[in-house]
Order: C-alpha cells, then sequence, then structure tokens
C-alpha cells in the first residue's frame, strides 16, 4: 500500500500520543493510502525556545535525506508553519508537502483577510518568518498567540481546546479575520475546524488535513498511467 511520510517535527511526543496523532492523520486518507508518522530521533523535544526552530530543521533535514522511497512515496513535514521548508525540498528523494504553504494558498483562493492562530512567544515569531517567505497568500488581518505551548497542551487536550476556541473568537470579533489558520500541526489534530467554521460563520484552514490531502494528491500524480 502507497504510505504518506508524516515527518514531525518534534520527538518528545508520548507514545500514547503518537498514536492519537496517527489515528487523527489516517481519518484524512483517502481509500487505497496510508500514512506513518516519523521523526528524527536528533529533533529536539519540544519547541520551547527559539534556537530549537533551527535545531529542528538541522534534525530534518538530514532525516529527510535518509528517506526511503521504495517505503515512502510523498513526506507531509509536519510544522504548520513550514519550517525549513526548501532545505527539506533540497535533500529529500520524493516530493515534500508544505502543510503551511498549502494552506495558505487555499486561504488566498478566498482572498479574504486571515488571521493565524499559533501556541506560543516563540511560534509567532515564526509565523512571521514563514509569511515573509511564503509567496502566495491571503491578505493578514492578525497573528495570535494561545500562551500555550506545545509541550503543556499535550497534557492538556482540553485546555488547548478551550484556548484555540477563545483566541479564534478574538480573531473573528476583535482583529475582523474572515478566516482561521490553525498554526500548529497540534491545534489540527484537536478535531475542531468544522465546529469553529459553524460557530464562527469563517472559514477554517487546517494544517492536518490539508496537507495530507495535498500528500495524496502528489501520490495519485506519480502513479504510472495504465497503458492503452
Amino acid at each position: 500500500m502507497r504510505k504518506i511520510a508524516v515527518a514531525l517535527p518534534i520527538s518528545g511526543l508520548s507514545a500514547e500520543e503518537l498514536s492519537r496523532r496517527e489515528r487523527v492523520v489516517r481519518t484524512h486518507l483517502p481509500p487505497g493510502l496510508t500514512a506513518q508518522i516519523v521523526t528524527s530521533p536528533t529533533s529536539p523535544k519540544f519547541l520551547d525556545k527559539q534556537q530549537h526552530f533551527g535545531d529542528a530543521v538541522d534534525a530534518a533535514v538530514e532525516f529527510f535525506r535518509n528517506i526511503d522511497p521504495a517505503e515512502f512515496a510523498v513526506v507531509v513535514s509536519a510544522g504548520a508553519l513550514d519550517p525549513g521548508l526548501a532545505r527539506a525540498r533540497e535533500a529529500c528523494p520524493v516530493p515534500v508537502i508544505g502543510p503551511g504553504e498549502a494552506s495558505l494558498y487555499l486561504a488566498s483562493i478566498f482572498g479574504r483577510p486571515l488571521s493565524i492562530v499559533t501556541v506560543d512567544e516563540f511560534a509567532v515569531v515564526a509565523t512571521h518568518e514563514f509569511l515573509a517567505e511564503v509567496a502566495v497568500k491571503p491578505p493578514i488581518a492578525s497573528v495570535r498567540s494561545m500562551d500555550l505551548p506545545v509541550s503543556r497542551m499535550v497534557n492538556d487536550l482540553a485546555l488547548g481546546l478551550e484556548t484555540l476556541v477563545r483566541e479564534c473568537g478574538l480573531a473573528v470579533s476583535e482583529d475582523g479575520a474572515e478566516a482561521l489558520y490553525l498554526g500548529s500541526m497540534t491545534l489540527g489534530t484537536l478535531g475542531v475546524a468544522e465546529t469553529l467554521q459553524e460557530t464562527l460563520g469563517v472559514p477554517v484552514f487546517d494544517p492536518v488535513r490539508i496537507a495530507i490531502n495535498a500528500a495524496a494528491q502528489c501520490v495519485y500524480a506519480m502513479e504510472p498511467k495504465p497503458s492503452t
């Protein structure tokens, strides 16, 4: 069965949390495809300091260099803000999906002012760096921090959900957002995008769902054409 690698930039998740995320990822897979979460053992446990983003990119690039095309058809570089995406693509022998790039491209089609809601102050800095690099994007209404690092959120997903819902609501009511991007893959695993859309009445771009679907399209594009 054709397989997608979902490459996490962190190595500190518990086996239980990794299993939960794989279940979420698989809900977005079309028939005939499977996915496996992978990470470099040299990746930082969490991105709790600014330097950790650079460390994560260095570890990912070396890890991607050794991806086996016979095992994985496509890699999702599973950081919602696409750290080191260009370097990852240069190193990896198979196509690499950037969740942020794919999501903001879709958001640009809508053309509505977009707020990016992310986890903490370090991710806010990374968001602005990402926005400076990504070529196609909608108008940006705001970048909002939940002030809740992933290392804390994974131990209290209910708190993460509550905080995300609050900040998304404020992005719409205070910042004039007419669309939202969940600026962390962890947020995309909370399964709340549809509820937010219904409650707030704006499109919500989920990096997990979008990246997995983009990866699936890459797999299909590379399939050999039947002979006639």
